[in-house]
């Protein structure tokens, strides 16, 4: 009873309907979305924090992704010494549970039978200002963050994708990968993470989403039960103004590892996702390298000269890169593929898409898109990732932005995009 009374003290206000989904905002800042969805008994509940590897200064690098591992210990609700402890606890209800840390946010989500969903809501509101890590906790992560530091170092993928992202970049804090530098994890102290912590990680800046088998009126009597009684932030959250100054010239860089085997890389900048040129980027990269009849991949893939390729326009808060990559075939040079990525690219600059081409390939996005967000568990994740971009009905909206298109826009866009002069490249090489 006396639960019920305090939650009648704050109040939430509906902002919109829209894909099916409805939007409120709690009074101390906590935005909800909620959809229902009967078809399993069950809820999906994720909370994304609106900070990732971007928000983090240097001497923080990694930040977010150690609390990742940190926020699964105690919290004060929810810990070993009451048997319900983070990890464990909802798993013996059937439970999936998992966490993710990227470069514009973080996000904490549960897949749990109805019956348990309070559970799942109570955890992530004790968690987001209780969180109960120690010196103690922070010792024990650091070898698994150290092994998953070390790992990266051995994917030749990983270290050429970082080394063209740091290239590309020279201020922003996309050109530091997620996981941190080496010196700043090995120096995190919990004092430097309850800092962090206590700046970003807040109702305010956070956005909880439910999704499944729940109706509103159950789903609200549960937010303003538990997260009525979390505050908001007493000082400002710290925004991210740093913009990366244009490009003006190509750049390049190379590495020589006795590992793996030889990459190559391609990457022009990209507007934000939100910007209104992303849509038709995202077409033109898919008819570029996406599906077996795309333009790359009969250059490269079917003469041998590639045993694979991938490209990729990320869907960033702030303007990133389209990325090509080729996994060169043993005995070609890589300077011999990069020159039919150049060219492939130049071609797309001179000549717009067939009409057949633009069909194939929203045909295939669309199909993506759906597959994305097939299952309550998938749309919440989905759906996250256009939070951290700037806009929760992103992926929604692209989707029909991109069925809009014409041939002309994707001319457009790679004239004013895929620009040698803002072009940086990579090349990995295997000196076994």
């Amino acid at each position: 009873m006396m639960c019920f009374m305090a939650a009648q003290q704050h109040s939430l206000k509906k902002i919109r309907v829209t894909h099916g989904i409805s939007e409120y905002r709690l009074d101390n800042g906590l935005h909800i979305l909620h959809k229902r969805d009967t078809s399993a008994p069950v809820v999906a509940v994720c909370v994304t924090f609106h900070v990732g590897s971007r928000n983090e200064a240097k001497g923080h690098t990694g930040s977010t992704h150690i609390l990742e591992h940190l926020m699964f210990k105690d919290s004060k609700k929810f810990n070993h010494k009451n048997g319900k402890a983070i990890t464990g606890y909802l798993e013996t209800f059937g439970a999936r549970v998992n966490a993710s840390t990227w470069v514009d946010r973080t996000n904490y989500y549960e897949l749990v039978p109805k019956e348990k969903v309070e559970e799942a809501i109570a955890l992530e509101a004790d968690r987001m200002r209780d969180s109960l890590f120690t010196t103690k906790d922070l010792a024990s992560e650091m070898t698994v963050v150290r092994n998953e530091y070390e790992q990266s170092r051995n994917n030749p993928f990983e270290m050429l994708d970082e080394a063209v992202t740091e290239t590309a970049f020279t201020t922003h804090p996309y050109r530091i990968p997620t996981i941190g530098t080496k010196e700043d994890i090995e120096h995190s102290t919990v004092k430097k993470l309850r800092e962090f912590y206590d700046t970003y990680y807040w109702p305010n800046n956070a956005t909880l989403s439910i999704i499944g088998d729940i109706s509103w009126k159950e789903a609200e009597a549960l937010v303003l039960k538990y997260f009525g009684k979390v505050p908001s932030s007493p000082k400002s959250i710290p925004q991210m103004t740093i913009v990366e100054p244009e490009q003006d010239e190509a750049r390049s860089v190379s590495l020589k590892k006795p590992i793996g085997f030889e990459i190559v890389m391609i990457a022009h900048k990209t507007p934000a996702a939100t910007h209104p040129d992303f849509p038709a980027l995202i077409l033109l990269a898919t008819i570029l390298g996406g599906g077996f009849a795309s333009r790359l991949r009969r250059v490269l893939v079917d003469t041998g000269l590639a045993a694979d390729i991938d490209i990729g326009a990320h869907a960033f808060h702030d303007p990133f890169l389209m990325v090509v990559t080729a996994h060169v075939v043993d005995g070609v040079k890589p300077e011999k593929v990069l020159a039919a990525i150049r060219k492939e690219i130049a071609r797309a600059t001179k000549t717009a898409p067939t009409r057949q081409e633009l069909a194939r390939a929203v045909e295939g996005i669309v199909s993506s898109s759906a597959r994305e967000r097939d299952g309550v568990l998938s749309e919440t994740r989905a759906l996250s990732e256009s939070i951290a971009a700037g806009d929760w009905t992103l992926g929604h909206r692209l989707e029909k932005e991109i069925q809009k298109l014409k041939p002309s826009d994707l001319l457009r866009v790679a004239r004013a995009y895929l620009k040698p002069t803002v072009e940086t490249s990579g090349i990995f090489h295997n000196t076994n």
